[in-house]
């Protein structure tokens, strides 16, 4: 927490905010458990979440046990189980709960087409759905923040278009499995806010997550692709895949946080460092991490759309032919109402390896006293 804490120090609004009840669903994720740690820092009560099969998961019970040694945590930080697909199951977590915090998500990157509704689309929309049921039976609750996604506000636009929060994704019915189901699940999480006056509904729409996690857990598709470049297994190329809008990791976690210590905080908010490719990233960390095996060419577009169309991943031609990460991206309202600002994508991308190094998922190299500095 400390280290944390450092990297992004708690905003005034959040340490002058009253310590509240405050549930938050996929407590075990990377976004979900430096959720949980910034809101025990703030002086908040937490019920966390997890899922039955997570305890069976020697991952997650070391993220778990993380969380239960930090400060706060033996007197101020509950666990429930709850499964995005189980109707009532978010119940008990949830009553009592002044702020539910909904990062809980099933994160699928190439799901075949044919099963894209069973294994991804499918449980994202059910599981906003049960999850606001149980915030319509509990009387305590005020607001939900909900995590959604750049995916769900990146269009088919014309060029030179810069990309704000009243953009949604209208063409992902013609995308992939991702792209749906983030837009979906956000677009039912309106619809049933719009339906009642009890409580309000923040969405939070941050593109690609990188930088430290708060627990030694590398299962996200960011930090996977991280760890690829460092580790030596895309040594051969890069890949020229676009990243839109990606952001730090504490960063993320700050806005959850932010937009229940706020009052005024409503409606949508993209979060954005910058937006890049594949290859930029493989040059930044050449240079901070020279004695690793970090890809110095770019595989051909051709070549990563023909094993991408082969293996049925939608998702990833879509970002290689659409450019994405060119588009203009405007955070202001962010930065405005919510007060934050953003980690550099070279600072992110530093720690995030030095911690992969330090939980021993990417060895140390020929000599790490080489460093860029």
């Amino acid at each position: 927490m400390e280290r944390m804490l450092e990297r992004k120090p708690l905003h005034p609004a959040e340490r002058s905010a009253q310590p509240a009840l405050v549930c938050v669903t996929g407590g075990l994720g990377y976004i979900g458990c430096s959720v949980v740690a910034r809101l025990l820092a703030a002086g908040h009560t937490v019920h966390a979440t997890w899922r039955h099969c997570e305890a069976q998961d020697s991952s997650a019970c070391a993220v778990k046990t993380s969380l239960d040694a930090l400060p706060g945590a033996a007197e101020r930080l509950r666990w429930f189980t709850a499964d995005l697909l189980e109707e009532d199951s978010f119940d008990e977590a949830i009553t009592g709960c002044k702020f539910v915090i909904h990062t809980a998500c099933p994160l699928i990157m190439g799901v075949p087409a044919k099963r894209a509704y069973e294994r991804l689309v499918g449980p994202a929309v059910h599981g906003t759905q049960n999850v606001l049921r149980s915030v319509n039976r509990a009387s305590s609750v005020e607001k939900v923040v909900m995590t959604s996604s750049a995916a769900a506000v990146y269009d088919d636009v014309p060029p030179g278009h810069t990309h704000t929060e009243i953009d949604f994704n209208l063409a992902c019915l013609q995308g992939g499995s991702y792209f749906l189901a983030k837009t979906l699940s956000e677009w039912h999480a309106w619809a049933v806010a719009g339906q009642q006056s009890r409580w309000r509904l923040v969405t939070l729409c941050p593109g690609s997550v990188v930088g430290p996690p708060i627990a030694p857990s590398y299962k996200s598709a960011s930090a996977q692709m991280v760890m690829g470049l460092v580790d030596g297994s895309q040594y051969l190329g890069a890949a020229p895949l676009g990243l839109a809008a990606l952001c730090d990791v504490d960063d993320v976690a700050a806005a959850h946080v932010l937009a229940i210590s706020i009052p005024e905080a409503q409606g949508r908010y993209l979060l954005a460092e910058c937006g890049t490719d594949l290859p930029t990233i493989a040059g930044m960390l050449r240079v901070m991490f020279p004695e690793h095996r970090v890809p110095t060419r770019v595989l051909p577009a051709w070549l990563v759309v023909a094993v991408l169309w082969l293996m049925g991943d939608q998702e990833g031609i879509q970002w290689v032919m659409k450019d994405f990460h060119k588009r203009p991206v405007d955070c202001n309202r962010a930065q405005m109402h919510l007060g934050l600002s953003f980690i550099p994508l070279k600072q992110s991308l530093r720690d995030m390896v030095d911690r992969m190094i330090e939980h021993g998922v990417v060895p140390r190299g020929m000599d790490n006293t080489k460093k860029a500095a």
